[in-house]
């Protein structure tokens, strides 16, 4: 494991910095989560008491310490495991880190190699230092929601807590590289970080669109305003999301609609055209994308021109997958469950549905299928002496044949004509069948009642 070694204390709640933290325990890292006597992250009791499933995987992988910092000996205690640590990761409103004796200043002094992750907000100074920050609040301040959503309609949130997992990302970042900075000079940092900065570098294109043409970006629904064709498109059983990039990707988009002439038509051959014609554009993909969904699905698995298409489509539109990327599906996040193109990042997250109880043979079912669905190359990760061991039992298994075993309801035959009776069963190497227990007698036959 790459952060092997690596002790991370984790004096963070809710989502932003005890995820930068899970992701650290992924890795490998000795990861100490501190919270609240009785009470406990926030998190805890989202629907749930105690252990909801959002608690359980923002905060995989972690161990867990109760102590009220309020006290000067919690404060002493945490103080000590700060002395420890490589990583402190901490999301409390700047200043009061510093009031309980827990601010950079303090663990920089006894622990000087520490690098020290602050996540707030809005920053550790600035007008705004001092207010609480949340997912919700940084999207509406950062513009994002501002560009998303359909045209017309009023801002919209994006799905998920992405403001708090962009927080939660870069933190992991930089506190990686702090790590590589402390190697050549060993010496620690503070990170600052913060949700409305986070959430801000999310939105690169847009900004530096605006600082190029001077307008301001608008929303546009699920298309991308600079880029055509890069949207949805209705199809008979669903929609699908198509994303174009240079010429040769359209011209082979052209084929699979059944349409070629669209790559040589004036107001549909560039990308800069096919946006100015955008509505027109639309109405001709869809209506080729809705009329035969059979005959392009066959056409987007590889058939069009002779070569694999970049389509990824559903079944009618349902095909298997196009060899180079340009088009997906467009489903719902809990669908990803049973695809084996989607992984979740970290163990143990899941329900009872994707994890059966132990010692069920719906548990067994489950890991033979969850099998079949890896790829080839990861299914075999067990250690080389057992797979060498397994390989000496397969071929020993080959070199002598098996009896048969007798079908369910039926007896055992006792003996063949001119054969006589069964051999008994050959004792194990190196062992003798015991024959005799003094006082004892004989020992009794196979499957006969005691006595």
């Amino acid at each position: 494991m790459m952060l092997d070694g690596i002790r991370v204390l984790d004096l963070s709640r809710v989502i932003a910095g005890p995820y930068c933290a899970t992701l650290m325990a992924d890795l490998g890292a000795d990861v100490i989560k501190v919270e609240r006597p009785g009470r406990g992250d926030d998190l805890r009791a989202w629907r749930g008491s105690g252990m909801s499933a959002t608690f359980a995987a923002i905060n995989r992988g972690k161990r867990g310490i109760a102590v009220d910092l309020q006290q000067p000996e919690g404060g002493k205690l945490v103080l000590e495991l700060a002395r420890r640590a490589d990583v402190v990761v901490e999301n409390f409103l700047p200043g009061v880190a510093d009031k309980l004796g827990l601010g950079y200043p303090a663990v920089s002094a006894v622990n000087p190699a520490a690098v020290y992750v602050s996540v707030t907000g809005f920053g550790q100074d600035g007008p705004h230092a001092r207010r609480a920050g949340y997912n919700t609040i940084a999207q509406g301040m950062s513009g994002i929601m501002a560009l998303t959503g359909m045209p017309g309609h009023p801002p919209t949130k994006v799905g998920g807590s992405v403001s708090d997992l962009a927080a939660a990302f870069l933190a992991f970042g930089v506190a990686n590289a702090a790590l590589a900075h402390r190697l050549r000079t060993g010496r620690g940092q503070h990170l600052d970080v913060s949700l409305l900065a986070s959430t801000l570098a999310l939105l690169p294109d847009p900004v530096a669109h605006y600082f190029d043409s001077g307008q301001r970006p608008t929303r546009v629904g699920n298309r991308n305003p600079y880029l055509s064709p890069a949207e949805a498109f209705r199809t008979k059983d669903g929609w699908v999301q198509v994303v174009i990039m240079n010429p040769e990707q359209f011209a082979r988009f052209s084929r699979a609609l059944g349409e070629p002439s669209l790559a040589d038509e004036p107001k549909f051959a560039t990308n800069d055209t096919r946006v100015a014609n955008h509505d027109a554009f639309k109405a001709r993909g869809e209506r080729a994308l809705s009329r035969d969904d059979r005959r392009l699905g066959r056409a987007v698995r590889g058939r069009a021109g002779g070569r694999r298409s970049h389509l990824r489509v559903r079944r009618g539109l349902r095909g298997r997958t196009g060899a180079a990327p340009g088009a997906g599906e467009v489903g719902r996040a809990a669908g990803l469950r049973d695809r084996a193109h989607a992984r979740l990042p970290g163990p143990g997250v899941g329900d009872a549905r994707t994890h059966p109880a132990p010692g069920s043979g719906a548990r067994r079912a489950h890991r033979r299928g969850a099998r079949r669905a890896r790829p080839a190359e990861e299914r075999d990760r067990a250690p080389r002496r057992h797979r060498r061991r397994r390989a000496a039992v397969r071929a020993s298994a080959r070199c002598r044949p098996r009896p048969r075993r007798a079908s369910r309801g039926r007896a055992q035959p006792q003996a063949v004509a001119g054969l006589g009776p069964r051999r008994p069963r050959r004792a194990p190497r190196g062992r003798a069948q015991p024959q005799a227990v003094a006082g004892l007698g004989p020992p009794p036959a196979r499957g006969a009642p005691l006595k």
